[in-house]
């Protein structure tokens, strides 16, 4: 819920707004509260119904069909999303906009506290939005809003949705539920998801076939002919060993609802238990020294069996309990048109089981809380002008212990206060903000203190009816984190012994977008293009050494450079056979260097999606081809993804006009194709699943 604000950032499309002219679709990510279809930042709004016929496990596998939007893929349980090829503490995951208070920015292994199905929509904010949500959202921002505080009273007093649905490539069951009644002016919420899945079915072997060959290389040059333990290793084939999950969420909410606003607060609890696939394993002991050489086979095979009883996949166990503060006041005053606020605390915990044995403790308890206000419009200058305020700080308390706690226990600390202003004459206007924030990182031995300035202007134009262009300039700085700072020893998840840096400056960015929201007869068009400069881009770079197998990095900063699009073109194909066709395509395109020589790493190729959708009555067909090309513009000690094509169907019918049934039936990867996303740390060792079916029931009462 928040300030998207400035219009300082970046700015692009409002995709579904455009295609429906009649709608108008508020941003709540605003302070200005504009529509989606007006705001110079470049915006999606994903729906509650999108979200459920497009429900792929996490909240960001999910939306990651959008255009400009991936995620890092480290299983079916910690996925997070990636915009524009920016991704970890870059992009923030809210929940009405304030912080998850989880560990998933410290490491790709760590789950995402929140659950697509506990949306009722979510807003994705593309480019920085550093002004809005703080240095922090250079990247961008994916905020969850859901309905636990409720905000208006239940329709007729009483009502609820209901979602089951069942999944063939992992025997996966999915259960969520939501109830909400009025008792006067108080109104109940009551929530709950279940989330279970077996290890993943895959089209081939689990490694890819670069990977492989590499392997049988560094086999052939060190004289290891030994074809049985070779075989052993390509053995991980059709499925994806240890990437089960359990997961379960609960929440009760209750709000005092009148005439002009709302107060409420809230209850959640989140559990789950997950593998980490892709080869992540402990060792309870290594071999001991053969000094004794092996004379026989059976001492050999004696010693393969012993192999095997001592690698234990790791599994995360994972708890948080939140509670949360949300209000919204409309005509508080004269000048004063609306003011909101947000306040979450949460306890969060996981430890990382090797075996039944806990190898590595994370603790990260904090809160979060957002104030705004929106003034009353007034005329100047022959326009209208619009103004809102705020602030936002955060306090998080993280501990990591075992042998996994490449980061010391830290103590961060977060203030910032943002504006955000728009004049706007019919024609054509002018929107700008600024952010001033400042953060205090301390652990037992070190302490650093930063202060952040970031800065935005955009000037829009509509030259026709439907017609709506923008140009945003923004200058942004963002922080260090912990880990970058101080980080010292392996990050098994990464495969990296990490190094940080604990004199890091400031990162800066200056970027530019052009954002185009047009309609051509009935076909509607939106897109954007982007060139952003970094000033000491902050990055985990090789150092050339190994130790243990695991890459070497250090935290350093680079000057960088990143620039590409994103685009959607949709509308009606005509009619056939009683059938009403419509058609869309998306694309994107994301390229990252570094400036002194070389690639990014983990950033999205060029990809398309091409989609046919028909209705007739209660019935709806869509059928789509994702392609994704090869991507070989690689980081040093990253090798090169081959491109993909996914084909995709889904069928869904509302069997009862007046009972809210909806009922949906769809297939994914139907041609059963190898794919792996080049955003993922663990793409050479886990590819997407294979073909699968899901059938789910949605209803509504």
């Amino acid at each position: 819920m928040r300030t998207l604000l400035l219009t300082t950032t970046s700015l692009l499309l409002a995709a579904p707004a455009l295609a429906q002219e009649t709608d108008v679709i508020t941003v709540t990510s605003s302070a200005l509260e504009t529509g989606a279809d007006e705001i110079t930042t470049s915006v999606e709004v994903v729906d509650q119904d999108h979200i459920e016929d497009n429900l792929s496990g996490s909240l960001a596998d999910t939306i990651a069909h959008e255009p400009g939007v991936s995620t890092t893929y480290f299983g079916p349980a910690a996925s997070r999303p990636v915009i524009r090829g920016l991704g970890a503490d870059r992009v923030r995951v809210l929940t009405n906009g304030v912080g998850l208070i989880d560990a998933s920015t410290s490491s790709p292994d760590h789950a995402v506290a929140s659950e697509a199905l506990e949306a009722e929509r979510v807003e994705i904010l593309r480019g920085p939005a550093a002004i809005a949500y703080g240095g922090g959202a250079i990247g961008g921002v994916v905020n969850v809003i859901d309905g636990r505080i409720p905000e208006a009273p239940a329709e007729d007093g009483f009502e609820g949705r209901f979602y089951a649905g069942a999944t063939s490539v992992d025997d996966g069951e999915t259960a969520a539920g939501q109830i909400r009644f009025n008792a006067g002016s108080f109104v109940f919420n009551l929530e709950m998801m279940t989330r279970t899945a077996d290890d993943y079915d895959i089209p081939g072997f689990s490694e890819s076939a670069l990977a492989r060959a590499l392997e049988e290389e560094e086999h052939d040059d060190e004289g290891d002919h030994d074809e049985d333990e070779h075989e052993e290793e390509e053995e991980v084939f059709g499925t994806v060993e240890n990437s089960g999950l359990d997961f379960s969420t609960g929440s009760v909410g209750v709000s005092w609802v009148g005439e002009n606003g709302f107060i409420g607060v809230s209850y959640k609890s989140s559990d789950a238990l997950y593998g980490i696939p892709g080869g992540h394993h402990h060792h309870e002991e290594e071999h001991e020294d053969e000094g004794d050489d092996h004379d026989d086979d059976d001492d050999h095979h004696e010693d393969e069996e012993h192999h095997d009883e001592e690698e234990v996949g790791v599994r995360i166990d994972l708890v948080q309990t939140r509670y949360d503060l949300r209000g919204e006041f409309r005509n508080v005053a004269e000048f004063i048109d609306r003011v909101r606020f947000s306040f979450g605390t949460a306890e969060y915990k996981h430890v990382e089981l090797e075996g039944d044995e806990v190898g590595t403790l994370f603790r990260n308890d904090g809160w979060e809380g957002r104030f705004e206000t929106r003034f009353s419009e007034f005329d100047f200058g022959g326009g209208s002008v619009e103004t809102a305020a705020g602030f936002q700080a955060f306090s998080r308390d993280f501990l990591a212990q075992g042998e996994e706690a490449f980061v010391p226990a830290s103590l961060t600390e977060d203030f910032g206060f943002f504006f955000v202003e728009r004049w706007d004459t019919g024609d054509w206007g002018l929107e700008g903000g600024l952010r001033i924030e400042n953060r205090d990182i301390e652990t037992d031995t070190l302490s650093r203190d930063f202060d952040t300035f970031s800065i935005s202007g955009s000037a829009f134009w509509r030259p026709q009816d439907n017609t709506f262009l923008a140009v945003t300039l923004s200058s942004n700085e963002r922080a260090p984190t912990d880990v970058e700072l101080f980080a010292d020893g392996e990050h098994i998840a990464t495969s990296t012994v990490e190094t940080g840096d604990p004199d890091l400056d400031v990162e800066k960015a200056v970027s530019i977008e052009f954002t185009a929201r047009t309609q051509f007869g009935s076909w509607a068009f939106e897109g954007a293009a982007f060139h952003a400069e970094y000033d000491g881009f902050i990055g985990a770079f090789p150092t050339g050494e190994e130790e243990d197998e695991f890459i070497v990095v250090e935290y350093r900063q680079e000057d960088a450079s990143l620039s590409g699009f994103e685009g959607r073109l949709e509308g009606p194909l005509g009619e056939f056979a009683g059938w009403n066709l419509m058609g869309e395509l998306t694309g994107e395109y994301v390229n990252a260097s570094i400036d002194a020589g070389g690639d990014m790493p983990r950033i999205p190729p060029l990809s398309f999606t091409a989609g046919v959708t028909a209705e007739m009555g209660a019935h709806a067909l869509h059928g789509e081809v994702v392609w994704a090309g090869e991507q070989d513009n690689v980081a040093e000690f990253e090798l090169p993804t081959e491109g993909y094509t996914l084909l995709n169907a889904r069928y869904s019918v509302v069997p009862f006009e007046d009972r809210g049934l909806r009922i949906i039936l769809e297939g994914r990867n139907l041609s059963d194709e190898e794919a792996r996303l080049h955003t993922s740390f663990l793409k050479d060792a886990l590819p997407l699943p294979g073909r699968n079916f899901r059938a789910a029931l949605v209803m509504d009462f």
